[in-house]
Parts: structure tokens; sequence; C-alpha cells
């Protein structure tokens, strides 16, 4: 009986406070009378659920090119020297700009603003600023690779190729660029197997002259692997549809023992290869395959060695586990990403810098790149989660995401590039 006393008194409470809190309610929200101190967290809590569904809806209108920021990032910054880094970001839904940014004092240097039409999947990706702040840039896996002044005019379009992941340029200041052929989505290439035509979506490396846009030299990649009696590394990929998904080309700038001016390094993720490519002869001169996987970003190191941003990651992403079983089982370990070396000397891989990987958790499946400043100190751009870091002699010496001017969300990263005076 006590219980069911102490019930029905609790119900009266509580209708009370509610009839109370309406009453309240209607009176601030039609200026009838004034509670004091009370108005403010009334006020809140009656337009709550009003608030939350505006936020809902406002996050469900973002472009793609925010993402949120799914941890809060607690920032480092001990730079003593001026790291200078050129970054592409979305204003809004329709316009996008480029920045070069001082990431030592957070101060923009320049900017410039792409006044063209876009959609709100469209990204920079990648730009290249030359030294008198022309900027050569393009919208991922659209026509259109263009090079701009300082103040926007256009000095030059290439309007056949699909520009995708990178811009290098060579000794010459030419410019090498990932590329398909138009339109987006058709296939290009196709094999037989078993009987079955497999169609799928070819790349090309794609040589363009930096005065002018002409293109001076396009290649297939499906035709670079077929020429040189290496075609079968298509069937490694883990998807049929995209079984190269080349994403950067790296040039020699000087001619060594181990390479020639003018190769060319390419890293076709599917496969988890590099090829070492003589554009003169159309020959792969070496298949570099070992610790990687998923790989992006290729660069030199030095003359005996490249470097290649690992992202330790399966090729085609997804989560496909066993039920965990009773009995005792092995672990193979934590995986996380990492930067291996190359060398033309040893034809050895190395992973360097796993520590400071693992002991904070750098990992993206897609995209990422890294980019040496100096011997001892290093850039990166985690991708899936937006983080940028420095690493100095194996320390954190600057992290932090890129803000947008939406609360909870960073820009979406671009392959950020590393400029050095």
């Amino acid at each position: 009986m006590k219980k069911v006393i102490s019930t029905l008194a609790t119900l009266i409470i509580s209708l009370f406070i509610l009839a109370v809190f309406g009453w309240m309610s209607v009176n601030i929200a039609k200026g009838q009378k004034d509670f004091g101190v009370l108005n403010k967290p009334i006020k809140f809590m009656y337009s709550f659920l009003d608030q939350f569904k505006e936020s809902v809806k406002e996050v469900k209108k973002l472009s793609p090119t925010f993402m949120p920021i799914w941890s809060e990032v607690n920032p480092v910054n001990k730079l003593e020297s001026d790291i200078k880094v050129l970054f592409s970001y979305s204003e809004s839904d329709t316009k996008r700009t480029v920045i070069l940014k001082n990431l030592r004092s957070d101060s923009i240097l320049y900017q410039w603003n792409i006044n063209e039409e876009v959609n709100q999947w469209d990204r920079i990706v990648n730009p290249l600023m030359l030294p008198n702040k022309d900027l050569i840039y393009f919208f991922t896996d659209k026509t259109g690779l263009k090079r701009i002044d300082s103040l926007g005019n256009l000095k030059w379009k290439q309007d056949s190729i699909l520009a995708h992941h990178s811009l290098t340029t060579d000794s010459l200041g030419n410019l090498w660029v990932c590329t398909k052929q138009p339109p987006k989505g058709v296939a290009t290439a196709k094999y037989q197997i078993d009987g079955h035509d497999i169609y799928y979506d070819d790349d090309y490396i794609t040589y363009i002259d930096i005065k002018s846009g002409e293109i001076l030299f396009n290649k297939s990649v499906t035709a670079i692997l077929k020429s040189n009696g290496i075609e079968s590394y298509l069937l490694q990929a883990s998807t049929i549809t995209d079984p190269i998904h080349l994403n950067d080309i790296e040039p020699a700038l000087k001619t060594t023992e181990y390479y020639n001016e003018g190769d060319v390094f390419i890293s076709i993720k599917q496969s988890c290869i590099l090829l070492h490519y003589r554009p003169s002869t159309n020959k792969v001169l070496k298949v570099i395959e070992g610790s990687f996987s998923g790989q992006h970003d290729i660069d030199f190191f030095n003359d005996t060695c490249l470097t290649i941003f690992n992202n330790n990651a399966y090729t085609d992403w997804k989560i496909q586990s066993k039920k965990k079983p009773n009995q005792r089982i092995e672990d193979a370990g934590k995986f996380n990403s990492n930067i291996v070396r190359y060398s033309f000397k040893n034809k050895d891989i190395t992973i360097l810098e796993n520590q400071v990987f693992s002991e904070n958790g750098i990992f993206t499946t897609t995209e990422g790149l890294h980019e040496y400043i100096n011997d001892s100190t290093y850039f990166i751009e985690e991708q899936n989660v937006g983080h940028y870091w420095v690493v100095q002699n194996g320390q954190v010496i600057y992290k932090n995401v890129f803000r947008s001017q939406h609360k909870g969300h960073c820009h979406l990263p671009n392959w950020a590039r590393i400029i050095k005076d």
C-alpha cells in the first residue's frame, strides 16, 4: 500500500511540475511575465527540440568536404621554424578556396578564390603553387586541369583528361598527372577470363607542358602492364571494376646509377606495387613490392632511397571477422599506417617511425600522404580523420585539424602540399 501511495504522490508532483513549467513557458513565449533568472533555462528547455531538429537539418545539408571531428583534438604546436602548407578547402557547398598557410603562426600568407561553379562533392586535390604564385589545380575526376595567375586569371585549361590524386613536376618543370579518359564512370579497358569479358576503369600517366597545358605524353597503365608482360598484376586487385587505382607519379629529377632523369615511379594501389617505368622506352625496369599495402604518395628521400606512405590497410576496405573462438588464438598484432623506405642499393624495404604511428594511432585506409621537410622532420596528412602531424626526431611537434566554420566539423584533407622556399 505504501508503494502505491508513494508512486501516486510522485506522479502528482511530476504533473504539477510539468503544469508549472508549461504555464511559465507559455508566459515567457508570449512575453506576458518575467521570471528573472529562470527565463533563459526555461526558454532553452522548451526550444531544445526545435533547435536540435534545425541542427540535424544543417548537418545533413553539409557538403561531404566538411567532416565530423570524431574525437576532440588537443592541438600541439611546438614548431620553432615556419612550415608553409598549401591547403584547399570549401568556403561553402559552392565555393572553393586555396590558401598558403604558416602552421607555426597559424596565419594565412596568400589566398586564391576559385571562381567557378561547383557542386557539394567537388574537391580541389593537391594544387600546385609556382614561384610567381600561379596556381595549377583540378577538381578530382572532372575535366579541366587549369593554370591561373596570382589574381585568378586563367592562363590555360586542359579539358581532354580527368585528373585525380596528384600533381608532380619533373626536372624541366613540366607536370606528371594521374588521369582517366572521359567520360567519368565508363569502362576504358577490359580483359577476358574463363570466357567472360571483364570491363574496368583504366588509368593513364599524363605528361603536360606547364607553359601551354599541351599534352606531351599520355599512356594507359593497362598498356604499360601488358607490353611489359606483367598484366597478371590486375588479378591481384580486390576489386574487378578498379583493379589499378593509380594514385601517384614521382619523376626522377637526375640520373644516378639506379635510375635515369625522366624515369617515373608509379604507385598502383590495388596490386600494392610500385613500377619503375622509363617512358622513353616504354619499359618497366622494376616492380617494387613487399611490406606495404594500399600505399599512397611516393617521394625521393635521397639519391638512393624512396619513401612511401604505407596505409597498411585492405585495398578494398571491409571488416569481416569470424566468431571469437574459446580456445587460445595467435595474435598478429595491431596494424597502423607508417612510412616505408625502399633502398635502390640493397633492394630492401624498411619500416620507419612505426612507434610514433602506433603510439598516436595514426591510420587512414584511403589517401594520406607524407613529406620529409628535412632528414629528421616530416609532415603527415591522416586523411580519414582530418589530422595533420609534424614529427621531429620521433616526437610530435605539431598536431591539429583544419577547423571549418561549422561547429564540430573540420575540412576534409585534400592532399596538402609542403612549400619549401
